[in-house]
């Protein structure tokens, strides 16, 4: 029994962290986007906005997976 107990401690810890990387990179791809949209028109500035885009669309969607079926109960 005090075998499951860590195990659920070391899922716990493991979904925390997962959530907290999901959370950051969400930030860091709201910077991106933000500073490349207000750099001027150029080709690379133009590329990087798109793919910060893109990686905020599956860091949003990765984050949304960590919550789905919440074994918490809801008060």
């Amino acid at each position: 029994m005090h075998g499951e107990t860590a195990l659920a401690a070391d899922r716990r810890r493991q979904l925390r962290r997962k959530r907290s990387m999901a959370k950051w990179g969400m930030v860091g791809a709201m910077g991106v986007l933000a500073l490349t949209g207000y750099l001027k028109r150029t080709r690379q500035a133009r590329t990087l906005h798109a793919v910060a885009g893109v990686a905020l669309l599956g860091l949003s969607y990765w984050h949304h997976t960590l919550y789905v079926n919440d074994p918490r109960p809801k008060d």
